[in-house]
């Protein structure tokens, strides 16, 4: 426990938890208020004012979506019922933590946006080009977390595909089995109900293979999330002379920008070069067989390596 109570451990939670941790509370807390807001409204007969799960959601309709243009951000934080978050939070959580330990905690909200936006995208044109969706698309609306959560179950099975999960009443099984039955599923299930939400996961998922994909390529997508939220912080900041820098644990983990690399001396950039190569190879280790093959000289410099700040 960190304090005397549940609230108290909320906060440190807000304050000192890790990203992933934030983004299960957020949800957690959409969740609530939401449905406790319009708890009484409902046990009096009375209409609340706002239908929080329409207004929050993504619309499929261009002409609504112009109108709800936040949709495309908040609709990934909303959820219909407890057993819709509960598997989602679930998801997260066991993915998220194999994840972050693998690419650092820093790229665990870029990918869930990138994810939810990616998974929203794909959703919004398959109902306005597919013929099948032709008389819904004026109505349709999707809500949740699952496509966030699938961009980060492919990124995790892509990183360390032979990582291990034990489930009850099967035993250990690797994480790429698992992405790979997500991913059938949903293409199965397309046409059982629910199109729009698994063509959204279908949507999150290919994000994030990309996302991995190119991260193991040098190319680090989270910079772009950074770089937009400091633009729009910036915008709301009087003017300084100081300049707004980034946090490490916001930089590459797999990329050195020249930035970086100003006022160090020749030895720094070489003792940088060389982690480089070293994460490089633990990276292609874990990606050839699967992190438990690390030794442990290994799994503590990718671990020192992840929470650098």
């Amino acid at each position: 426990m960190y304090g005397n109570s549940i609230w108290d451990d909320i906060k440190w939670q807000f304050k000192y938890g890790t990203d992933l941790i934030k983004l299960i509370l957020i949800n957690i807390a959409v969740f609530l208020i939401t449905n406790l807001i319009t708890l009484p409204f409902l046990l009096f007969k009375k209409q609340f004012p706002i239908d929080f799960n329409q207004w929050l959601s993504l619309y499929a309709s261009p002409i609504k979506l112009l109108h709800h243009p936040w949709g495309i951000i908040t609709y990934m934080f909303v959820h219909e019922n407890f057993w819709h978050i509960l598997w989602n939070m679930i998801g997260l959580y066991w993915f998220g933590q194999i994840l972050q330990d693998m690419i650092g905690r820093a790229k665990i909200v870029p990918l869930y946006l990138i994810g939810g936006i990616c998974g929203g995208v794909l959703y919004i044109l398959a109902y306005n080009f597919l013929p099948v969706f032709s008389n819904v698309v004026g109505s349709a609306t999707a809500i949740g977390a699952s496509a966030s959560v699938m961009a980060i179950v492919l990124a995790a099975a892509t990183i360390a595909p032979n990582y291990e999960l034990i489930l009850f009443l099967i035993g250990p099984v690797k994480i790429k089995w698992i992405a790979l039955v997500y991913v059938i599923l949903d293409l199965i299930n397309i046409q059982n109900g629910n199109a729009g939400g698994h063509i959204a996961h279908l949507g999150g998922a290919l994000s994030g293979f990309i996302f991995i994909k190119q991260l193991q390529h040098g190319n680090d997508l989270s910079k772009i999330f950074y770089v937009v939220s400091d633009f729009f912080i910036n915008l709301f900041k009087r003017k300084s002379k100081l300049k707004v820098k980034y946090k490490k644990e916001y930089a590459a983990t797999f990329t050195k920008s020249k930035q970086q690399n100003e006022g160090r001396t020749s030895q720094q950039r070489s003792d940088s070069m060389n982690k480089q190569e070293k994460l490089d190879a633990i990276l292609d280790k874990i990606n050839r067989s699967s992190y438990e093959s690390l030794s442990k000289e290994e799994k503590e410099f990718l671990f020192k390596i992840s929470r650098e700040d």
